[in-house]
C-alpha cells in the first residue's frame, strides 16, 4: 500500500570501528499523500479548536466538518479502499448533519450534534478500513476500537513522519540555523530593550504598548488554541493513518467479542430470577394500586384533589429515573446471567415483563407531560425529555423484539432509529417549536398568559419565531440581539441569528 521504502532501525556503525546492534526509533511508513494529510490535518485541527471546541458558530463550524470528512474520505479512496453502501450512508448523514450549525443557534443543540459527529466519524473512517458492509453486531466493540484504541495506537504517527520529512528536506538546513538565531537574541534583545526603555520614554511607551498587546487575552486566546490544535492533530492523524495501515492493529474479531461476553455470564440464573421477581410483584401491586391515577393521564382528567402542576409533576421524574433503572436491570441479566447466547425462556419471559411495565410507566409519564405542557406551554426542558422518553420507548419495544428474533439486529436498528430521532431533534429547531406552540396556544386561549421572557432567554431561533409571529417587538429584539453579541459574538453565523440581525 506504500511505495516508500522500509527504514532502517539499526545502527551498525561502532566508534571503535566494530559493529554492534542498536534500535533506533522506527519512523512510521508514508508516503507524499501522508505528509500532505498531515498537513492539511493540521490546519483543519487548528479551526476544529478554534471553531467547535472554543466557539460553536454555525456556518463556520458546518465547514470545517464538511473539509475534514472530506479530506479523510479523498485520502480513503486515494490508498484504494472500496466504499459499500453503508459507507457512502454514514457519509451522507455526516455531511447532512454538518449543517445543523448553520440551519440553529442552539447551543446545546450543536453540542449534542458535535459529539455526534466526532462519534460517528471516527466509525466511518473505521468502517471504510474494516471493508463493513453492514453494522456490526458488537457495535460497541467497534466504536472503542474506533474512537479510542487506533487513533491512540499511532498518537505519534504525524510527529514521527513531520520530523523525518523535515530532517530528509533541504528546508531543515536553513530553518534551524534561523530558529537558533532567534532563540539566542531573545535575552540579548530583553537586555538591550530594558536599556533603551529606561533612556527614552516615547520608547518606553511604545514597548509597553507592544507588550500589552502580546500578552493580550486575544493573543493569550490564540495561544491556548494552538496548545490544543497540537494534541486534536495528533488524534485525527493517528486515527485516519492506524485504519489505512492496518498491518499492526488489533483487528476486531465478532468470535473473541461473543468469547469475552461470555467470560462476562458470571451471574446464576436462579439469582436473576430470585432478583427480579419481587421487582415484577411490586409493579403489579403498584399498577393495581394506582389504576385510576395513571389511567386519569391516558383520559386528560384530572384526580380529585389534585392540581394540574401536581399531577403533572407527582411521579415524573421518578418514572423516568425507575424506566433508565428497569434498562440498566435488563442489561446486567443479557449481559451476566449464565443463560449464554440461547437465552432460556424464563430469562425471556422477565425481559419481556420488565420491558412492558417500562412501556406502561413511559406512555403514563408521557400522558402526564401532555397534559401539563397542554396548560403550561413547552419549555426546553419539557420538550427534551419527552424526546428522550420516546427514545427509550423504541428501545424497550427493540429489546421485546429481540427476545423472539435472535437474529434481530439491535444495534442496526438501534443506530438507524437513534439517528433519524436525532436528526428530528436537531432539524427540527426545538426553540423555534417552543416559541411557536406557546404563542398559538396563547392565541388560541389555551394559555392565560405568554412569558415573552421566558422565549427571549432562548436561542435565536426562539426569538426569531416570536417576532415573526409579533409577538416580540423589533425594539425588544434589537436590545436582546444587542446583549447577546456582547457575550457571544461568535454565535451569529446562522441562519437564525443573520435574518433577526436583519
Amino acid at each position: 500500500m506504500n511505495d516508500a521504502p522500509v527504514p532502517n532501525i539499526y545502527n551498525t556503525e561502532d566508534i571503535s570501528g566494530g559493529t554492534f546492534d542498536t534500535p533506533k526509533e522506527e519512523v512510521p511508513q508514508y508516503s507524499r499523500r501522508e505528509i500532505l494529510l498531515s498537513a492539511a490535518v493540521a490546519v483543519l485541527s487548528f479551526l476544529f479548536v478554534k471553531y467547535i471546541i472554543f466557539n460553536i458558530t454555525g456556518f463556520f463550524t458546518t465547514g470545517v466538518f464538511i473539509a475534514l470528512i472530506t479530506a479523510a474520505t479523498v485520502y480513503l479512496r486515494k490508498k484504494g479502499f472500496k466504499f459499500s453502501r453503508l459507507n457512502i450512508a454514514i457519509a451522507v448523514i455526516l455531511y447532512i448533519f454538518s449543517f445543523v450549525f448553520s440551519i440553529t443557534a442552539n447551543s446545546f443543540i450543536k453540542g449534542l450534534n458535535t459529539v455526534f459527529l466526532c462519534a460517528a466519524s471516527a466509525y466511518y473512517i473505521y468502517s471504510v478500513a474494516a471493508e463493513k458492509r453492514d453494522i456490526e453486531r458488537f457495535l460497541p466493540f467497534a466504536m472503542i476500537k474506533a474512537v479510542f484504541a487506533y487513533p491512540f495506537s499511532k498518537f505519534g504517527a504525524q510527529s514521527a513522519i513531520a520530523a523525518d520529512s523535515l530532517k530528509k528536506s533541504k528546508v531543515s538546513g536553513i530553518i534551524l540555523p534561523i530558529f537558533i538565531g532567534l532563540l539566542l537574541t531573545v535575552p540579548l534583545t530583553a537586555v538591550v530593550g530594558a536599556l533603551l526603555m529606561s533612556a527614552d520614554d516615547g520608547l518606553a511607551k511604545m514597548l509597553s504598548g507592544l507588550t500589552n498587546r502580546i500578552f493580550s487575552y486575544k493573543l493569550s486566546l490564540i495561544a491556548a488554541e494552538l496548545m490544543l490544535t497540537i494534541p486534536c492533530s495528533l488524534y485525527i492523524f493517528g486515527m485516519i493513518y492506524a485504519n489505512s495501515f492496518r498491518k499492526d492493529i488489533s483487528v476486531l474479531d465478532d468470535e473473541q467479542c461473543a468469547n469475552k461476553l461470555d467470560s462476562a455470564r458470571v451471574i446464576s440464573n436462579l439469582i436473576v430470577y430470585t432478583a427480579v421477581t419481587p421487582i415484577c410483584i411490586l409493579y403489579v401491586m403498584f399498577f393495581i394500586s394506582q389504576a385510576s391515577y395513571f389511567l386519569s393521564a391516558f383520559a386528560n382528567s384530572l384526580p380529585e384533589g389534585y392540581s394540574y402542576a401536581d399531577y403533572a409533576r407527582q411521579g415524573f421524574f421518578e418514572l423516568f429515573a425507575v424506566s433508565l433503572i428497569n434498562l440498566m436491570v435488563i442489561t446486567v441479566m443479557s449481559l451476566h446471567s449464565k443463560s449464554g447466547r440461547n437465552k432460556s425462556a424464563a430469562l425471556k419471559f422477565y425481559n419481556v415483563m420488565l420491558s412492558i411495565f417500562t412501556l406502561i410507566l413511559i406512555a403514563t409519564a408521557i400522558s402526564k407531560m401532555v397534559m401539563y405542557i397542554s396548560v403550561y406551554g413547552l419549555t426546553q426542558l419539557r420538550f427534551y425529555t419527552t424526546w428522550f422518553m420516546l427514545l427509550l420507548a423504541v428501545i424497550f419495544i427493540m429489546i421485546i423484539v429481540k427476545q423472539f428474533r435472535y437474529d434481530f439486529r439491535f444495534a442496526r436498528h438501534i443506530s438507524i432509529a437513534f439517528t433519524i430521532m436525532f436528526g428530528f431533534l436537531c432539524f427540527s429547531r426545538p426553540d423555534s417549536i417552543i416559541a411557536a406552540y406557546n404563542i398559538e396556544m396563547y392565541n388560541a386561549g389555551y394559555l392565560n398568559e405568554l412569558d415573552t421572557s421566558a422565549i427571549m432567554e432562548l436561542s435565536d431561533d426562539a426569538v426569531l419565531t416570536a417576532f415573526n409571529k409579533g409577538a416580540v417587538s423589533a425594539k425588544d429584539a434589537e436590545k436582546r440581539f444587542e446583549r447577546r453579541l456582547k457575550s457571544d459574538t461568535f454565535n451569529r453565523y446562522n441562519i437564525s441569528t443573520m435574518m433577526l440581525e436583519k
